[in-house]
């Protein structure tokens, strides 16, 4: 078969893949139940969901959130609560419930947002494209009782609330991305596409403050002091293990044989991320290079995070479903995206991020699928006809 034929079959695959949006539903519904009962009735061994679950009740007793816990949550190092002190009140309302519904919620909250995420993102065959090419990280991250999939709904939903100006809404997601898992802050370069952004800089300041102060409801001042102290000292901690995780950077240490901190090649992944919208600020008002940049973000997030477990790539799958159904279909784009698929994480997912940052910053427009005219409606974009209604009709009044 011919390199062109079998790209036709392909297409063919995905566009009937793409209809079978309420098959979909139903999946993951089943997946969610299915590995509640795995996780949460038929098996007790798991240790992240009582982790999230004991978090609350020792945020509310005043007791350590990041202290060792062998009979509530288990014996190995990495049997310990991470998140700050404010993502343990979040976790109330699975704690406060039966241990098995309070997973059955927990799931069904981290696949429900992002679903919904690719929904308000993209139009619906390309939505439900890009969730099917999700689902099987999504599964293992849900098996793993994991908040990655809500983590890359939040970076999502922030960026269409920042497309449609919601300012304090998208720096309200962003905030609460962040203090559930810190790297969710790159989503703050979303706010150089927002035409005040100091205003959202304010905005977002104010509701990091206010929800870094909402474990008040239940715990004292001196006793909310402490636990930040000590949730300090946990991230520095993690900062300085270098064996752990499935970032690029182990990768180099491990591969080349090098010893070296975090540190520097995060840096470099940091200015690389940013360097387009430097180079192309002309480019920030066009929907096609705000996707791409936001499908960028998400990769980053994991393969420059250095506490990256196999868990932790729904969020970067979402980026390369997001990218992969908006982008041209080369074979290229495909082959990192099988590659990916078979369960080779990091090094397909760093290929991606490449290709993606490389049309970024050279930004050819033959390499997207549908370039979308200056004032048109992005045919992906699910909030940009409104926007463009919204225009127009404002150009009408006298």
């Amino acid at each position: 078969m011919t390199a062109p034929a079998a790209m036709s079959g392909a297409m063919k695959l995905l566009r009937l893949i793409a209809r079978t949006r309420r098959w979909l539903i139903v999946a993951g519904l089943a997946a969610v139940v299915v590995i509640t009962l795995q996780r949460g009735v038929f098996s007790n061994t798991h240790t992240t969901f009582p982790i999230f679950r004991q978090s609350y009740h020792h945020l509310v007793t005043g007791s350590d959130l990041y202290a060792m816990y062998p009979a509530e949550q288990g014996n190995a190092p990495a049997d310990r609560f991470k998140y700050s002190p404010t993502a343990a009140l979040l976790y109330g309302p699975f704690a406060i419930v039966p241990s098995a519904f309070g997973l059955l919620l927990w799931n069904l909250l981290n696949a429900t947002a992002l679903f919904l995420a690719f929904t308000v993102l993209l139009r619906r065959r390309a939505a439900t494209l890009a969730m099917v090419l999700t689902l099987p990280f999504l599964v293992h991250s849900l098996q793993s009782s994991s908040s990655n999939g809500l983590v890359a709904a939040l970076i999502i939903f922030a960026f269409v609330a920042i497309d449609r100006g919601s300012r304090w809404g998208a720096a309200t997601l962003i905030a609460l991305g962040t203090l559930i898992k810190l790297f969710p802050i790159a989503a703050l370069t979303f706010a150089l596409f927002s035409p005040k952004r100091w205003k959202f800089v304010v905005a977002f300041a104010v509701v990091f403050a206010a929800l870094l102060a909402t474990p008040l409801l239940v715990t004292p001042l001196h006793t909310l002091l402490s636990q930040y102290d000590s949730w300090r000292t946990m991230v520095l901690n993690d900062e300085v293990d270098l064996t752990f995780g499935l970032s690029v950077m182990r990768g180099i240490r491990v591969y080349l044989g090098v010893d070296m901190p975090n540190w520097p090649l995060q840096a470099i992944g940091t200015a690389l991320l940013v360097l387009p919208l430097a180079l192309h600020r002309e480019r920030w008002h066009e929907a096609n290079f705000r996707r791409l940049f936001l499908s960028s973000v998400l990769v980053f997030c994991v393969v420059f995070n250095h506490q990256a477990e196999h868990q932790s790539f729904v969020i970067a799958a979402a980026g390369m479903g997001s990218w992969y159904v908006t982008s041209a279909r080369t074979v290229q784009h495909t082959v990192m995206l099988v590659l990916a698929l078979v369960g080779i994480e990091t090094l397909p997912f760093v290929l991606i991020w490449m290709s993606m940052q490389a049309d970024l910053i050279w930004w050819p427009p033959q390499r997207v699928r549908k370039a979308v005219p200056s004032g048109e409606p992005d045919p992906f974009m699910v909030g940009a006809p409104f926007a463009a209604i919204r225009q127009s009709r404002a150009e009408a009044l006298p």
